[in-house]
């Protein structure tokens, strides 16, 4: 949808004109975004988000810590942070998560601790509509909901992880940042890196988007200017606890070959997708590629496509986890938002064909060796969705303390990947 500066000069001028004597009253024009521009308009407000985010969370997140291969290294360091000491749960650490935690689990053990992270997807959730709406485009509320309807953004809003914590914050940020309050926009990004460190191409993504229009430069360096100091605090005891050396950097490295990579990458944006999402996407594709002719008018598309690019080059290069995918989910969706697909009806289709992956999978390959994959077996099967078989896992594992053998890991993965046997160990 266009914003007020590119609609035709008299278009404006008669919205914001009374009307003659006599002629019935014109609906109201629509509200301001700063900067002049037109926000969007949504139907349902952030009550409505808040409660349809609280019914789908709600009934899952008391189901133990979750299945993630992480929380038993979270704990240990939170553990460690009561204690005024420090080692991350994995290079470079995610020290905002890790703090929270530290602070939640004695209180209120993992039902606090994921009713926190459940907050934050709620934070999310209304902060997506609002992006939406303040970029000038309508219908965030089902945007928002479309994001929200993926299974895997549901598992990792209802367990100890960290990817939702970096999504809330940077949604937040991001708003803050179109507002010009540079300083709260820099906090709230710092806030974003401090929770997952790859949310750096994500933040980068924005940067550029918004910097590409001549009057958001300034705005995008003040906040960079708070972010960087920020960010590099939150670290500090991280480089601390290696010494003093950058030793902290260093993560397990994810190439394995450009074919082994590119095959893992496809097969996890499919299982995430799904196929209802893939057919939705395709009759959509026409529309996402005519919307790239507005990329120097409208700077949702630009971040949309920026982030999309960038967040799916890192999966790429490391494609572990399904939910790293969740930003990617995000750009997904706001891309669709900026393109001439944004029509109630077809985001209705698109909140569905995200939502059914959650319940029923077609699975086409089964991974040859769990957690050690090098190739595939050809054996097509249509089988439980990813949130159903999230709560069978969690229901068999959560008597157990987290830990990486235990093998809810290997569960959680099975509509991808096939049975796991009670296969643990790592990534694949």
């Amino acid at each position: 949808m266009a914003s007020s500066a590119s609609l035709p000069t008299g278009a404006r001028d008669e919205a914001s004109e009374p009307p003659a004597a006599g002629e019935p009253d014109r609906p109201a024009a629509p509200s301001v975004a700063p900067h002049g521009a037109r926000e969007g308009t949504r139907r349902f407000g952030d009550g409505v988000l808040a409660l349809v985010t609280g019914a789908v969370t709600l009934p899952i997140l008391w189901m133990g810590y979750g299945t993630d291969l992480d929380i038993e290294a979270v704990l240990a360091t939170a553990g460690r942070i009561r204690d005024l000491d420090y080692l991350p749960s994995r290079n470079p650490g995610v020290p905002v998560v890790e703090t929270i935690v530290a602070l939640l689990d004695p209180v209120g053990g993992h039902v606090l601790v994921n009713l926190a992270t459940a907050g934050a997807l709620v934070a999310t959730v209304i902060g997506i509509a609002r992006l939406v709406q303040t970029w000038g485009h309508d219908n965030g509320d089902l945007v928002a909901l479309a994001f929200l309807a993926s299974p895997i953004v549901v598992i990792a809003g209802t367990q100890t992880a960290d990817f939702v914590w970096a999504t809330a914050f940077f949604v937040w940020g991001a708003l803050a940042l179109l507002r010009d309050r540079a300083l709260l926009a820099g906090l709230l990004l710092a806030l974003t890196i401090g929770s997952r460190s790859s949310s750096l191409v994500l933040i980068a993504a924005l940067l550029a988007a918004v910097a590409w229009d001549p009057e958001g430069r300034r705005r995008c360096v003040r906040a960079a200017a708070v972010m960087v100091p920020a960010a590099l605090l939150l670290y500090m005891p991280a480089w601390l606890s290696f010494d003093r050396t950058f030793g902290f950097l260093t993560a397990t490295d994810g190439w394995y070959g450009l074919a082994n990579n590119v095959g893992r990458f496809v097969v996890k944006n499919y299982a995430v997708g799904g196929v209802a999402l893939a057919v939705v996407l395709a009759v959509a594709l026409p529309a996402l590629v005519r919307s790239l002719g507005r990329w120097n008018d409208d700077p949702m598309l630009r971040f949309a496509v920026l982030g999309l690019v960038a967040t799916e080059a890192l999966f790429l290069r490391v494609p572990w986890k399904p939910t790293h995918l969740v930003p990617c989910l995000m750009t997904l969706v706001l891309w669709v938002a900026a393109s001439d697909r944004n029509r109630r009806a077809f985001l209705w289709v698109l909140v569905g064909a995200m939502a059914v992956n959650g319940l029923v999978v077609f699975r086409p390959f089964i991974a040859d060796v769990p957690n050690s994959t090098k190739g595939a077996d050809f054996e097509p099967a249509v089988t439980v969705g990813w949130l159903l078989n999230e709560i069978d896992c969690r229901a068999e594992h959560m008597p157990e303390p987290p830990r990486l053998g235990s093998g809810a890991w290997a569960c959680t993965l099975e509509p991808m990947r096939g049975p796991s046997d009670g296969a643990t160990g790592t990534l694949e």
